[in-house]
């Protein structure tokens, strides 16, 4: 497992990740082109003009970031409770419209006190130019130390969350690189915290950001639920903030992601933070202590999608930097989105998400594969369930990892089918029970069976692997058309 090979010190402390740390600066250029999958309205740093996009991205106000907040501007709590954390006065850009409901994002500061020390950090919120037109829900992101908002970017994107209403706050909470969010904002610092590798780290930061926000209603709108996440390395704040329990009565879901060490449903048990944690990871992440135990069933829910890596290939246009491009199509992004929104109905309407799954193994804990090498997924109870459609046919072995790799791929006859019919009529009966486990939102799972059929005789996974670019377009094959 990638922190396996990182991590000589699994105990959940502050600063006990020097060794991780090394080598995640190590790879920082590699991983830093995941940004760069970003819309141009959502990477373009604040006080920069925005260049224009398909979504009519423009900049429509140029006061500078560290401005003083106006007058009854009514944001942060200095005007509520009387605590001296608020959001300054911001930038604005159009972003767009999304669903019919038009974007526009502030990027600010946002300066107070924690518990350990004071802080002013860049802030940026994501919200309908309505506030009327929201759903209610925000969702906070403490930036990745490379790929900053990578949630919102390249995970669960704008589309997703925007053509729904809901609004997306990221904060900076680290001195170290992206985790300030924009460091090319001036006049920033953190005082608090603890020191990691010489940088400052200060989660109660993203809490503060969170309280605050119910005060920022000309920007968000009145807000009824929040909402925080965090991948990879942004994710630990997260896990911290339950641990700690400063997460409690602020955040009603938590939802980290391709993380490890921590062990929330212990923290959960002991009252520590009582709001809902859905946590998916990919086989390459070391679930250990995340497998869901049973003890929070109103509460908790842990994912695994088997044959994915840490860092997928997010099959983005533009493609993403060269190390992902082609790496392979086992990806655990759709149902990423899918536990996202089946996370938000468990809030607002008490549905509870499809049972917990895990990597199903022997009496040994030995992982059992299929005769392509590939895992197998049970649910909780015990019971096999789907795997991606593509995985479950046996297309290749999809071998985990950082970024991921595959092999022995398989043609449409060597899978046992008669034609490339007959493959995709296998093919949407495998989509098809993907979709009613809940592990893929239907839109998802449209595009998918599209790509299987984009250049008969190819499998999914031959066309990924031998026509990449009309993958991405979704473009039928000049050889199909």
């Amino acid at each position: 497992m990638f922190w396996q090979r990182f991590r000589p010190d699994r105990r959940p402390r502050p600063g006990g990740r020097r060794a991780t740390r090394t080598a995640l600066r190590a790879l920082f250029p590699a991983v830093l082109g995941m940004a760069l999958v970003a819309p141009a309205a959502e990477a373009a740093p604040p006080g920069a003009q925005a260049a224009p996009a398909a979504s009519g991205t423009a900049r429509v106000d140029t006061a500078g970031t560290d401005n003083p907040r106006p007058p009854g501007d009514g944001d942060g709590h200095a005007d509520g409770d009387g605590s001296k954390d608020r959001l300054g006065r911001p930038t604005v850009t159009r972003l767009g419209t999304f669903g019919g409901i038009r974007y526009l994002r502030y990027d600010g500061v946002f300066e107070g006190r924690t518990s350990t020390g004071r802080f002013r950090v860049p802030y940026r919120i994501s919200a309908p130019a309505d506030p009327h037109r929201g759903n209610g829900t925000v969702l906070v992101e403490p930036p990745h130390f490379a790929a900053g908002l990578g949630t919102l970017d390249s995970y669960l994107e704008p589309k997703l969350l925007f053509s729904r209403g809901f609004v997306h706050a990221g904060v900076g909470w680290s001195t170290f690189r992206n985790r300030i969010l924009d460091p090319s904002v001036p006049g920033t610092f953190i005082e608090g915290g603890f020191l990691e590798d010489g940088e400052r780290v200060d989660d109660e930061i993203v809490t503060e950001f969170g309280r605050a926000l119910l005060d920022a209603r000309r920007k968000v709108g009145k807000v009824r639920h929040r909402y925080v996440t965090g991948f990879s390395d942004s994710s630990y704040p997260v896990l911290r903030l339950i641990k700690s329990g400063a997460a409690s009565g602020v955040f009603d879901l938590a939802m980290p992601f391709t993380t490890d060490t921590f062990d929330p449903q212990t923290d959960m048990a002991t009252g520590r933070y009582r709001g809902k944690v859905v946590v998916v990871n990919s086989e390459a992440d070391d679930s250990s202590t995340l497998i869901d135990r049973g003890v929070l069933p109103h509460r908790y829910r842990f994912y695994v999608v088997a044959g994915t890596p840490h860092v997928p290939d997010l099959l983005a246009v533009p493609p993403a930097l060269p190390g992902l491009r082609g790496s392979t199509p086992a990806t655990f992004v759709p149902a990423l989105r899918a536990h996202f929104l089946q996370g938000h109905d468990w809030v607002r309407k008490h549905k509870a998400p499809p049972t917990s799954t895990q990597l199903e193994t022997s009496r040994n804990g030995t992982v059992l594969r299929d005769d392509q090498g590939n895992a197998f997924t049970e649910d909780r109870t015990g019971r096999r369930v789907p795997r991606l459609p593509f995985v479950e046919l046996g297309e290749a072995r999809y071998i985990p990892g950082f970024i991921g790799s595959y092999d022995n791929v398989r043609t449409v006859g060597q899978l046992g089918f008669r034609d490339h019919a007959a493959y995709l009529e296998a093919f949407h009966r495998e989509v098809r029970d993907y979709l009613r486990a809940g592990y893929i939102l239907p839109e998802d799972a449209k595009v998918m069976r599209k790509r299987a059929a984009l250049c008969p005789p190819s499998t999914y996974t031959e066309t990924y692997r031998d026509h990449y670019d009309e993958f991405l377009a979704v473009t039928p094959c000049a050889a199909a058309r």
